[in-house]
């Protein structure tokens, strides 16, 4: 595994500066509705314990949100500034009840503020949001419109598959097993089954641009699509709405549709055939993640391989390792050791400096 990643940070753009950027997916996305739903769904034969983000990812709450913005404030690196999240958004979710009312026939969706207002302890959460932009604590991209691909789950519903049913009874997405069998996927937002669909994804995307917009008051400059590679030729969809920076995985696997795909070699400050600059992660912090041995140790060790090779350290970092609305421990054992990694960080490497993706490529772009 350290040759594999010592191997991994060999290409790309280089520096002598100890940049360090967490990136963190899944935010304004739902996934499990509430602890009531939670329970609902187990006893009914749902899989929610297999993974660490059935059994605690959900919509952020105010309280979340705020613990979060704690932790960062505790630190400063030595220009002086909070490590900074650049969390990967979403902007709107699913319109359960216009759905039901419709007998599955169609999909509808409603902008993440408005699910916002439907949730109990979700009432200053866009403002939250805007406050991290303000005090560069927490400064939103784009992951896309829902967290979800609404072809493959409005067919799945349509034909009436028990275990996603069940899960949309109670408001929730992204279950994988249902007594024992594999429910469809549904969360790969722009995974073409057909080429026929990507047009439709285009039109997606176009309105997640405009929404993201509305929400944070700027356009999206960076994306990285949810749980699997988006078609290559969005791209230029992506330019159109503002995007100038993509995430990409160093092998990826672009799909096609029908089953094809395209492989490509990405490396750190590649440039795409618009312009757009590349980046990719190199590091990971999952504390929530049932795998996760020493989360502090191993991530300490991915950043120092990257500092090795003059590389910056990008990590990941989902957003259910900071999530306590539905089991409060799990947001207090993630915030205590990202208090701890931060602490870490700072003691080994006195220089480093804490930026956005957004600020890095920028860096890239000017060298």
């Amino acid at each position: 595994m350290t040759f594999r990643k010592n191997i991994s940070n060999l290409f790309g753009w280089n520096t002598n500066r100890k940049i360090i950027v967490i990136e963190s997916d899944d935010w304004g996305s739902i996934r499990i509705r509430s602890k009531e739903a939670f329970h609902k769904m187990t006893s009914a034969g749902l899989d929610l314990l297999s993974s660490n983000f059935t059994s605690f990812d959900s919509l952020e709450s105010n309280a979340d949100l705020l613990g979060l913005y704690s932790v960062l404030q505790n630190h400063q690196d030595i220009t002086g500034r909070n490590p900074v999240f650049t969390p990967m958004c979403i902007v709107a979710n699913p319109n359960f009840e216009k759905i039901k009312e419709d007998n599955f026939q169609n999909y509808y969706y409603e902008s993440f503020i408005e699910t916002c207002k439907r949730y109990p302890e979700h009432d200053k959460v866009h403002n939250l949001w805007l406050d991290g932009v303000t005090k560069r604590l927490f400064v939103p991209e784009l992951h896309g419109r829902e967290h979800l691909n609404v072809v493959r789950w409005i067919k799945a519903l349509k034909l009436n598959n028990e275990g996603l049913k069940l899960a949309f009874d109670n408001e929730s997405i992204g279950v994988a097993f249902f007594r024992g069998e594999s429910l469809p996927e549904h969360l790969a937002a722009f995974h073409p089954e057909r080429k026929s669909e990507i047009p439709y994804f285009n039109d997606i995307l176009s309105d997640a641009g405009t929404m993201f917009e509305k929400i944070l008051g700027y356009k999206p400059r960076h994306f990285i699509a949810s749980n699997s590679s988006e078609p290559r030729c969005l791209e230029t969809t992506l330019k159109d709405i503002g995007v100038k920076y993509l995430t990409r995985y160093k092998i990826q696997k672009y799909p096609l549709g029908d089953g094809k795909f395209e492989t490509c070699f990405n490396w750190l400050g590649k440039r795409n055939s618009l312009g757009q600059v590349y980046l990719t992660r190199n590091a990971s912090f999952e504390p929530s993640d049932f795998n996760s041995k020493n989360p502090v140790q191993s991530c300490l060790n991915d950043i120092e391989i990257a500092f090795n090779w003059r590389k910056p350290a990008i990590i990941s970092s989902h957003r259910v390792n900071y999530i306590g609305f539905i089991n409060k421990e799990n947001s207090k054992n993630g915030l205590n050791l990202l208090d701890e990694l931060l602490m870490k960080i700072i003691k080994r490497w006195p220089d480093c400096e804490f930026m956005t993706s957004v600020e890095l490529a920028n860096l890239i772009s000017r060298n």
